[in-house]
């Protein structure tokens, strides 16, 4: 079921810089290792604005240290984004720019936090209750991001089965076609296929 989940770019970018410093189990994926990895100071403070600050040679994300460790967890891997990921004063940035920087610090956190390719090395219950109880548990992570990151997973690879019957489903039609004799509803079908497939893409960065 899972082999037709499909990565985005930022998928990918996050898991090429959890490889690259060989984070590979979900006992790794915890605030203290993650911030030594990436040289970060972590300041938990009762009652601390959640926020990161950075510059080119040091960088600190501030937490609430009242808040569970799940909870902090999540905020944790928001504010890493933004310092891996970004740069500039938010406050000097307009509204349409800062909403982008948010939503993808937002998708950042579900790759960072419940990585893919650790996901697969787990062994899956059947049941779905069961799945994201699972994940919450290896990945310390709050029930209700266990089932976000569950849900996008379903989502991807529904689309992804999707996408590949209606590719096959072409290439079986058509394989002995030449693509230059093809009607224009053919090549309209087969162009809406990729533009549908690209779509869905950009919309998941």
């Amino acid at each position: 079921m899972l082999s037709y989940y499909y990565k985005t770019t930022l998928e990918n970018t996050v898991e090429s810089l959890y490889r690259s410093h060989h984070i590979h189990s979900p006992h790794q994926i915890d605030i203290d290792v993650i911030a030594d990895v990436f040289g970060i100071i972590v300041v938990s403070l009762p009652g601390a604005k959640e926020e990161a600050i950075w510059d080119e040679q040091r960088a600190a994300v501030f937490l609430n240290s009242n808040k569970p460790s799940a909870d902090s967890k999540e905020a944790f891997f928001h504010e890493l984004c933004h310092i891996l990921l970004h740069a500039g004063n938010q406050l000097l940035m307009n509204k349409n720019f800062l909403d982008f920087q948010e939503e993808q610090a937002n998708h950042f956190l579900l790759y960072a936090a419940l990585p893919f390719y650790m996901i697969q090395q787990l062994q899956l219950p059947p049941l779905e209750m069961d799945i994201i109880h699972l994940l919450a548990s290896e990945f310390g992570v709050t029930h209700q991001l266990a089932r976000k990151r569950w849900e996008q997973i379903q989502r991807r690879i529904y689309s992804g089965k999707q996408q590949f019957d209606l590719e096959m489903e072409l290439r079986n039609r058509y394989r002995k076609a030449d693509s230059a004799n093809w009607s224009k509803e053919t090549k309209s079908l087969y162009e809406l296929a990729i533009h549908r497939k690209q779509l869905k893409e950009l919309l998941a960065k």
